[in-house]
């Protein structure tokens, strides 16, 4: 998008920037309503998969 603005004529600069929020709204979904294909196939997980133990994570 900045650099639609910009082709577009519009200059960006630092101030500009600081006024935008890293939170993206374009391609996610923020509110939940997903599409699922329960026909699609799914793969089978590697031999080498594993569930690690929460007290392993931290």
């Amino acid at each position: 998008m900045l650099k639609q603005l910009q082709a577009e004529g519009v200059l960006i600069n630092q101030e500009l920037l600081a006024g935008l929020a890293p939170y993206r709204l374009e391609h996610i979904n923020r509110f939940g309503d997903y599409v699922l294909d329960f026909r699609r196939k799914v793969e089978a997980l590697g031999e080498d998969f594993r569930i690690l133990d929460i007290e392993s994570v931290t």
